[in-house]
């Protein structure tokens, strides 16, 4: 399930609940990112959850982009396809899921959906819109709509100046290994996806499942924990560990 909860977290939390029969679950794993109010021991790195997730469906990975409500990065892997270091972005908004939301609701739309998908059918020019500050692109965003450029028009301009934002922002360096798999709620965008590739000239490849990379991570790590003698193909805290003992951040 994949739900918005607009604020309201716990109450949108048990409605949610509300639709599994509690009575066959025999564990709940949470990633590092899930809110106290949740209570549960067996918590996962949001990091190791995803590349969890990622190996489990594709074996081979080159790098995960992930772009979420909060934040995007890009974990990287050798040759090897060991684990190599993770870039992501500042703390501000701009790039990730939640700016896109904002945008929306500021053109009056239903939802970021009926964003992605007016973008989506457009075939005309695409504004500039600066979508490295939320401030700018309101700006950008009123002088576009002065411009007479049209709504899906717009949209596509707020889609590619956000692709933009997240290329120029952690591709700086040499260009990752492939394969590269997009993972987190912005993958599902995929007007953001076609100009992320388009700018790189890489392929990148998107999951049915790609939102929700970061819970089926932490629920295979708990399987994992919980039959050892899984053959799963998850990941480890001892990579992790391995890594910063020689100095790498994660």
């Amino acid at each position: 399930v994949y739900e918005f909860h607009h604020g309201a977290i716990s109450e949108r939390l048990k409605s949610l609940l509300n639709g599994f029969n509690l009575s066959k679950v025999c564990g709940i794993a949470v990633t590092s990112s899930t809110p106290s109010l949740l209570k549960t021991g067996e918590r996962y790195d949001s990091r190791v959850a995803i590349v969890t997730a990622a190996r489990h469906f594709y074996g081979k990975i080159g790098a995960i982009l992930i772009a979420g409500g909060e934040k995007f990065g890009l974990i990287r892997f050798d040759q090897k396809g060991n684990y190599h270091n993770f870039k992501a972005n500042t703390s501000c908004a701009a790039g990730t899921g939640s700016f896109l939301d904002q945008q929306a609701r500021r053109l009056n739309l239903k939802n970021v959906e009926e964003l992605s998908r007016l973008a989506f059918n457009n075939r005309g020019a695409i504004p500039k819109i600066a979508s490295r500050c939320a401030v700018f692109a309101k700006t950008d965003l009123v002088h576009a709509q002065q411009e007479g450029f049209l709504l899906e028009e717009i949209c596509d301009g707020l889609c590619w100046g956000l692709a933009k934002n997240i290329v120029d922002t952690i591709f700086k360096e040499d260009k990752p290994t492939d394969p590269i798999i997009f993972a987190g709620g912005v993958s599902k965008n995929k007007v953001v996806t076609r100009h992320i590739q388009n700018i790189m000239d890489m392929k990148i490849i998107v999951h049915e499942m790609s939102h929700l990379f970061g819970a089926i991570g932490a629920a295979l790590n708990l399987i994992q924990e919980l039959t050892p003698t899984s053959k799963l193909q998850a990941t480890t805290a001892d990579d992790i560990l391995i890594n910063k003992r020689a100095g790498k951040s994660y």
